[in-house]
């Protein structure tokens, strides 16, 4: 019978590994009890938080922004009533659709140096007509910037509350034991409880009687009727003629934008065999700039663009007038152009960062001082927005960002440097020239405007015989240069020549080898002008044409059957 070895003891690292593992296993399950405790607290605190959040956040957004000319100070309360605070003229009131939240509008004075500062100049009547003609998305244009404001201070509202929270779970560990005592959990729940009668007492309350009687006012906007009230004599009667004054002005412009755009259509309903196609072995582009939110062009080039069928659109800035909340039917409109295509854009001084996201919410690509790649026509783009802004209805311009318009184009050659693009987009002519006037540019298309008249095409030789051609691209929108005395509005013909371009790539070199521009003349008619052409591949040499085109022939362009 054998005898049964004694049992070896463990080393000393093995048996301390052996009881770690041990205790992990053993309290395993109480620290994920302790895990799901702390996210249930903290879900719901987050919950219970979110109503004195939301109170703190509408109470405490603001916007300030534009209604037509005039500067516009945007509030929201609980009110359940829209107030417009008229100054010196007095109240408007109209029942809030969102009730019992309400929203205070403060008018003030026209943003810059320009004439006619009167609340019924000629300028301030065309700017209102504007609103008046597309109520709904100058509504929702100022909603959404009101909705981030409100989302932004609850978001900080919350955050505060979620840390006081924290602050409660941990008391035992950060208070004294005789403060801690102070504050127990029944003593929080009353505070709690409280303070919510009080919140929801306070929102839901019924508003007081106003001191003084109410005037109603008789308002249609848009085939609709207002509830509008005011609170004094000479604002009723005011209101009562401007507005019939604005709507008479607004349906003469809507006739003259429509009756444009039918003699426009009709003309190049003429010209059919004229229309720009690309060559077998060609990719088209379609370029525009200073489009200035005017609706008839807008109607105009999205109907050639959906006939022409341009692999993307893009545009060099200036899309709207003033760059406001209150204009977000211009961007609406204007991805129209596109018609589903890829429309990159630059935006431009008249242009903002309000602009700019609704461009992005709308479903243009803004650029930003990075190359986007467009797969669909097989290119790469760089622009980035306009460094100066121009305050609305003024000619004063302000910087967005401590950058020149020079610094702008160097800052992107330096981009196209490190990884060479086919276009570059900028908006204004100082930002062009440095970009223009680099040897050997690693772009093959550069555009701009800004100048409403076009200049160009110009074509820029390179040491290897290709090219680069760059155009300043006229007015898309038919729009005069501003001056103190001189506004465009959306709602109008062209009141100059408008512009758009055709540009035309070959698919195995990158190279622009012609431009087409299409003319909207005030009359009505249009001219859609011959190829003008910027270089001839047969002239490049050959070791050149070797290495642009690589391992894909380019082919003998001729007419697309």
């Amino acid at each position: 019978m054998s005898r049964r070895e004694p049992r070896r003891p463990r080393s000393g690292w093995h048996f301390l590994t052996a009881r770690v593992a041990a205790h992990d296993r053993a309290t395993r399950p109480a620290a994920r009890r302790r895990m799901l405790r702390a996210l249930g607290l903290t879900v719901l605190a987050a919950v219970l938080a979110l109503p004195f959040a939301l109170a703190w956040g509408v109470a405490h957004a603001r916007v300030d922004d534009y209604l037509g000319p005039h500067r516009a100070v945007i509030t929201t309360d609980f009110s359940a009533s829209v107030e417009i605070d008229l100054g010196p003229l007095g109240n408007a009131y109209l029942p809030s659709p969102a009730a019992p939240i309400g929203v205070t509008i403060a008018i003030g004075g026209v943003g810059g140096t320009v004439a006619g500062n009167s609340l019924f100049s000629d300028e301030t009547l065309s700017a209102y007509a504007a609103l008046y003609a597309d109520p709904e998305e100058v509504i929702t244009g100022i909603t959404e910037r009101v909705v981030q404001s409100v989302i932004v201070h609850t978001a900080r509202a919350e955050l505060v509350i979620m840390l006081a929270v924290a602050i409660w779970l941990l008391r035992r560990r950060l208070l004294a034991p005789g403060l801690v005592r102070q504050i127990s959990r029944r003593r929080v729940i009353m505070i709690w409880a409280g303070v919510s009668v009080l919140v929801v007492g306070s929102v839901l309350a019924p508003t007081p009687a106003p001191p003084t009687p109410r005037i109603p006012v008789e308002v249609n906007v848009a085939g609709a009727h207002l509830d509008l009230s005011v609170d004094n004599l000479l604002l009723s009667s005011l209101l009562t003629r401007g507005i019939s004054g604005v709507e008479l002005l607004s349906e003469r412009q809507l006739a003259s934008v429509q009756a444009y755009v039918d003699t426009a259509t009709a003309s190049l309903s003429t010209q059919l065999t004229r229309i720009p196609k690309p060559l077998a072995g060609e990719t088209m582009l379609f370029g525009y700039s200073d489009l200035h939110c005017n609706q008839a062009t807008t109607t105009l080039m999205e109907r050639l663009v959906a006939v022409t069928d341009p692999s993307v659109v893009l545009s060099s800035g200036d899309d709207t007038v003033h760059g406001t909340a209150a204009e977000r039917g211009c961007i609406t409109r204007e991805v129209g152009i596109a018609g589903g295509r890829p429309l990159l854009v630059s935006p431009g001084n008249h242009d903002s960062a309000v602009t700019a996201q609704q461009m992005s919410a709308a479903g243009m690509i803004v650029m930003n001082g990075k190359p986007v790649k467009v797969a669909q026509a097989g290119i790469t783009v760089l622009g980035d927005t306009d460094p100066e802004h121009n305050i609305p209805f003024s000619v004063d311009r302000v910087m967005t960002r401590p950058e020149t318009e020079e610094q702008l184009g160097q800052r992107l050659v330096s981009v196209a440097t490190a990884s060479p693009v086919d276009v570059i987009m900028v908006h204004q002519p100082a930002a062009s020239a440095p970009i223009m006037a680099t040897p050997d540019l690693p772009a093959r298309l550069v555009l701009w405007g800004h100048m409403h008249a076009q200049a160009g095409p110009y074509v820029v030789k390179h040491a290897d015989g290709s090219w680069t051609v760059g155009m300043q691209q006229g007015t898309a929108g038919g729009v005069k240069q501003p001056t103190i005395t001189s506004f465009s509005t959306p709602f109008s013909p062209p009141l100059v020549r408008a512009d758009c371009y055709f540009y035309f790539r070959d698919n195995a070199t990158g190279l622009i080898t012609s431009v087409q521009p299409v003319h909207f003349q005030t009359d009505g008619t249009v001219e859609i002008a011959a190829r003008i052409e910027t270089g001839r591949l047969g002239e490049i040499p050959t070791e050149t044409l070797e290495r642009l085109r690589g391992s894909t022939p380019s082919p003998t362009p001729e007419p697309a059957r």
